[in-house]
């Protein structure tokens, strides 16, 4: 049997385990784009690999460009961590980001499996709290029938009286 109280408990953990979804929505979302933007920079580095063009452009912002001739063995400064830069020539800094989007897609995917189980528990706890509601107003629609079958019936009616103005007549409620 549930009370009230059980029910306030179960949908104080639906509504918080429905926020720990939201976020972890979020987490996946901004990891996914972190790996699309890691996955295009992998490719205009191959691309500078490649050594097809003697010239390369360089995005400067704002719709601009800077158009240089393709060095021979272009550096790449790549952030190993906590802010700090270093040079790396382009097979280097492809392998550091490969292994960036790796360990972002083993992020994600363990990100997916806790959103997952979490939704599982949501739902289920969803479940019993609409189960123990409809419980609840059941067993309150019983407790008004028994009281008034508990109440004694008064043996005869009382009559209504009859409503009179000042002087006595009948008025229009009679």
């Amino acid at each position: 049997m549930s009370d009230a109280a059980e029910l306030q408990r179960l949908s104080r953990l639906v509504e918080m385990y429905r926020q720990q979804l939201t976020a972890l929505g979020e987490q996946i979302e901004r990891l996914s784009q972190a790996s699309v933007e890691h996955q295009e920079v992998i490719q205009a580095l191959e691309s500078l690999d490649d050594e097809s063009s003697p010239k390369i452009m360089i995005p400067l912002g704002s719709g601009t460009q800077l158009l240089v001739d393709q060095p021979n063995n272009p550096g790449v400064v790549v952030d190993i961590g906590s802010g700090i830069q270093a040079e790396k020539n382009v097979s280097e800094a492809i392998e550091i980001l490969k292994k960036r989007v790796s360990d972002i897609e083993e992020l994600i995917s363990t990100l997916q499996t806790e959103f997952n189980d979490t939704e599982l528990k949501v739902k289920d706890l969803a479940a019993k709290f609409t189960n123990d509601a409809e419980v609840l107003q059941a067993e309150e629609k019983e407790q008004p029938l028994e009281e008034e079958a508990e109440e004694p019936t008064p043996s005869k009616p009382v009559p209504k009286r009859r409503k009179r103005s000042a002087s006595g007549e009948l008025t229009l409620d009679d």
